[in-house]
Order: C-alpha cells, then structure tokens, then sequence
C-alpha cells in the first residue's frame, strides 16, 4: 500500500532539479545543492543545505515548505556542515 504514494509520473531529472534550485534560493539563506541518490527505497532527489550544526533541527517554519515528494521524486532534506558543498559537490 505505501508504494501507492510513489506511484506518481516524475518529472525528468533536470527539470525536477531545477525549479528545487529555484525554491530553495528563494527560501534558504545559507548554501546548498539538489542532487540525486539512491538508496534501498530507489531513486531520490536530494536538497543538500548547509547548516551550523547538523543535529539541530530546521525551523518548523522552513521544514513546512518541503513535503514528501518533489514533483513526483520522493524527496529527502540532508543537512551538511558549511563548507561541505563547496568540497563535496562541486562538480
């Protein structure tokens, strides 16, 4: 029953990617990427944002913004050290 949700037709890769750039600049001050990744439950799209500390957790306010799914791709926050993208996803 839970892969119902998943179900539903997704964006392609680029443009999925693109307008998560665009929403994210406009309501993220610190810096960030979007990639993509895979883990046992399949293919994901990916806000990468930098915070002070990675433990604590994002506002309630800003978690809001981002629901499960991401223009059909099944959507994860993962919250990095700054510095952490200039280092590890500057491709």
């Amino acid at each position: 029953m839970a892969n119902i949700f998943w179900n539903d037709k997704k964006a392609s890769k680029q443009d999925a990617k693109k307008a998560l750039m665009e929403y994210i600049a406009d309501n993220w001050t610190g810096g960030f990427t979007v990639d993509f990744h895979s883990d046992d439950g399949g293919e994901m799209i990916r806000a990468v944002l930098e915070v002070n500390d990675p433990s604590d957790l994002l506002g309630q306010e800003f978690r809001s913004k981002f629901d499960a799914k991401w223009m059909g791709w099944r959507m994860i926050v993962l919250k990095v050290p700054i510095g952490h993208v200039r280092v590890f996803f500057n491709k």
